[in-house]
């Protein structure tokens, strides 16, 4: 993994502003292992995508999350706070992204993949919800009959969907809460992609106002304040009176 210093963190937010949040998925990654190829990044399962975010998440602003839950019950906000090591699942004992994972339920065989950023990339564009599915299944058989994955079951449907959920557990992260106030209890979602993304548009618009007040008060150009550590950075701009 290769560190983003403030500059270049600064060019992913600005080249990421313009994508789709899934594209800038793979912006990131690509910036932090240029060694992987944006294709790389974008045929990885979603897990293993999710798990280099949470890497790079740590590198930009350590493994401490706070953040804010509303319960569905009564409405009450609940603080939370959690670590990247309370989130982050055993990667999958897989040889690859394209390895052929097995299912039977109700007497039909699949075979299938892990679905990858691409993958969602496309159903994204066709609208189909059930597009997903499709694209992972490689081949399904009842009474060793070839059937087409659109003419699944919802029982099978259902049954490979949970087995692509326990091979990549790290795809779906979701927490379990409680209300302090009315006892309700509930899961949700976290989404590391759009909670990393949010931070890093609060770092870029904190440090572009940074460069604007420091390039006013001493000339200096956007690269000499950006190479500046953050502690020399808050040091000058409280002598410039910010």
């Amino acid at each position: 993994m290769q560190a983003l210093n403030p500059t270049a963190l600064l060019a992913a937010w600005e080249e990421g502003a313009g994508q789709l949040p899934l594209r800038r998925a793979i912006t990131l990654l690509t910036m932090a292992w240029p060694e992987r190829s944006a294709a790389e990044w974008a045929g990885a399962s979603i897990g293993e995508r999710d798990r280099g975010l949470l890497r790079l998440r740590e590198d930009l602003f350590g493994p401490r999350f706070d953040g804010v839950a509303v319960c569905p019950a009564c409405s009450q906000r609940l603080q939370l706070s959690f670590s990247t090591h309370d989130i982050t699942a055993p990667a999958p004992a897989l040889a690859g992204p394209t390895e052929s994972l097995r299912v039977e339920s109700a007497g039909y065989e699949v075979m299938y993949r892990l679905p990858t950023t691409a993958d969602l990339l496309a159903v994204s564009e066709t609208g189909d919800p059930a597009g997903l599915l499709k694209r992972s299944v490689e081949v399904a058989r009842r009474s060793g009959e070839v059937v087409d994955p659109a003419q699944l079951p919802e029982e099978v449907a259902s049954a490979v969907s949970a087995a692509m959920a326990q091979a990549d557990p790290q795809a779906e992260v979701r927490m379990a809460l409680a209300c302090p106030a009315c006892s309700h209890q509930w899961t949700c979602l976290f989404d590391i992609l759009s909670f990393l993304w949010g931070e890093i548009e609060d770092w870029a618009q904190r440090i572009v106002r940074e460069v604007h007040i420091l390039a006013s008060a001493y000339g200096w150009t956007e690269a000499d304040i950006l190479a500046l550590s953050p502690r020399r950075r808050r040091m000058y701009l409280e002598m410039a009176g910010a």
